[in-house]
């Protein structure tokens, strides 16, 4: 009995301290290559928009490349990639449009998990649109 009690109570404590994620959002495509939207031809004043995403994979293995394309309205500044475990400040090519490729390293057991990834894009004046997504790393 006192068994059941302290496995009951330490689910109960230590249930929730795991990052929980999100469903992959209709605006994302994963994997196989496939057209993202044109970007939005935006006043400068406008709010910041998140139009398509595209991720070469969001189940990320050490050692692997890892590739996101981005198509925003022109207004946005910045789009970054973010985890409690990393942060990406994504390379603008062209009005609209933001790309990344980088090598995922070797990293330590312990971040060998799932995450929320977060997708921000900004406009100069610092307003945010965000999209989360289910991202691991094995």
């Amino acid at each position: 009995m006192v068994l059941r009690i302290g496995a009951c109570s330490f689910a109960l404590l230590f249930g929730g301290c795991g990052s929980r994620v999100p469903p992959v959002p209709s605006n994302v495509i994963v994997g196989a290559y496939s057209a993202l939207p044109t970007p939005k031809v935006e006043p400068n004043d406008a709010p910041p928009k998140i139009l398509g995403i595209r991720f070469s994979s969001l189940d990320v293995r050490r050692g692997e490349h890892w590739s996101g394309w981005f198509v925003t309205g022109t207004d946005v500044a910045s789009v970054e990639v973010r985890t409690s475990l990393f942060s990406i400040n994504v390379p603008h090519v062209g009005p609209g449009r933001f790309e990344f490729t980088l090598d995922v390293l070797d990293t330590p057991p312990i971040f060998v998990r799932s995450y929320r990834l977060r997708v921000i894009a900004r406009n100069s004046p610092g307003d945010e649109d965000e999209e989360d997504l289910p991202f691991r790393i094995r």
